[in-house]
């Protein structure tokens, strides 16, 4: 950043270390609900058959009639092992919790409110302890929640739109060890803080005819402003330079994000649907990272080189019965960072979805679903190399998430 004075040696230890990331497709989560898990979110923003649309596409909620809960289950599995190849490594393996609850009422004809309670990114990693990256990361979790209120007004029988405002709240921590040079021992750095953001939701939706809608949907970027003291424990060079900075802030961008959808109901008992979508995450890649000390302030920008990202998604619904409907589909995401940039915080690539699962209609007023997904990104190879923190190279082999999901859907 022009302006910004050069960085002392704590400064710069800041400015190589603090970089915090999340996990996802892109980043942001598409499995919001079963449905949206089960079909690897096809049809995400043209669908609106139930109270999701909240987020998916705050217009498609004028298509839901009366009032109508949902509520959500979803736990998150992270499977991946990192091999050295130095012929050390690191079990990856961990279980995230997820849950979401939305709501639509129609006020009349014209009008429906509706609100959402979802988690809209997170990453959870837990290195083992003592591994030959430590200095790198040992633990990091970036997990964020979205209150979402929203409104859509039907314009007439073909065409409707939608809005919301997005209270995110998100939770930051990040673990690591110190390479103290010389005869000192290693020392620990923590980092934590808790923070909220605002992002607009905005949907357009159009029907032609009964079986056929496109479907738009546009976040806005949010800010997520962390600051934070660094918690630094032993002695040595770099800890006690560590310790001498009294504030941390990581400005970081939530990236826009658009997507379009298509939905087409065949016949009564075979539907198709599909995205395409972008998303800028080379935005959120630029970290914005000041740290103080001693009354002087030391800023700079830390590239990651990360990319905007392309998702194209297909799906398909098959009504069995009056009781029974089964949901599939299929999903691609460009990768966001080049294989040489990869970090361990951020062990990402091209990954593709694929997701299977079924709704089970028990009455007019209530239905059930189950859904699993995997997001696969297979082999993902790393090389680092910095300063104190040391040269580490190796591969994450088979990496993947597995989503389990279970709803409820109540029209009341």
């Amino acid at each position: 950043m022009t302006g910004k004075k050069r960085t002392t040696l704590p400064l710069l230890c800041a400015a190589t270390l603090f970089t915090p990331s999340l996990h996802a497709g892109g980043l942001y989560l598409y499995e919001l609900s079963t449905t949206e898990t089960s079909l690897a979110g096809a049809g995400w923003a043209a669908r609106a058959q139930d109270p999701t649309t909240v987020v998916t596409n705050p217009a498609g909620m004028s298509r839901l009639e009366g009032t109508q809960l949902q509520f959500t289950l979803q736990p998150l599995a992270i499977d991946s092992d990192f091999s050295s190849d130095l012929g050390g490594g690191s079990s990856l393996d961990s279980v995230l919790p997820g849950g979401s609850f939305f709501a639509t009422h129609q006020l009349n004809q014209e009008w429906t409110i509706g609100f959402s309670m979802a988690g809209f990114f997170g990453l959870g990693l837990d290195y083992d302890s003592g591994w030959e990256g430590r200095y790198y990361l040992d633990e990091i979790t970036l997990q964020s929640i979205g209150f979402q209120p929203t409104v859509s007004y039907k314009v007439n029988d073909q065409f409707s739109v939608g809005a919301g405002i997005t209270l995110i709240y998100t939770v930051f921590e990040q673990k690591m060890s110190v390479n103290n040079p010389g005869p000192a021992s290693d020392g620990r750095l923590d980092l934590d803080d808790e923070v909220t953001s605002l992002q607009a939701n905005v949907g357009f939706l159009y029907e032609p005819n009964d079986h056929t809608r496109f479907g738009l949907q546009y976040l806005s970027e949010s800010n997520i402003d962390l600051k934070t003291r660094p918690d630094v424990k032993g002695n040595g060079l770099v800890s006690d330079a560590l310790r001498r900075i009294d504030k941390l802030d990581l400005g970081m961008t939530m990236p826009q994000s658009v997507i379009f959808s298509a939905y087409h109901q065949i016949n009564d008992c075979w539907a198709v649907m599909g995205n395409v979508g972008w998303q800028e995450w080379s935005k959120f890649g630029k970290v914005d990272i000041d740290a103080s000390a001693a009354n002087t302030s030391r800023s700079i920008t830390a590239n990651r080189r990360y990319k905007d990202t392309w998702n194209v998604s297909l799906g398909a619904q098959y009504q069995v019965n009056d009781q029974w409907r089964i949901n599939t589909g299929i999903a691609y995401d460009s990768e966001m960072v080049d294989e040489k940039n990869v970090t361990f915080d951020l062990p990402t690539a091209e990954s593709w979805r694929y997701g299977i699962g079924a709704t089970y209609t028990c009455s007019e007023n209530l239905e059930f679903s189950a859904g699993y997904e995997i997001v696969w990104y297979g082999d993902i190879d790393i090389s680092a190399n910095r300063g104190l923190a040391g040269n580490v190279s190796g591969t994450f082999e088979d990496h993947a998430l597995h989503f389990l999901s279970f709803s409820v859907n109540w029209k009341l």
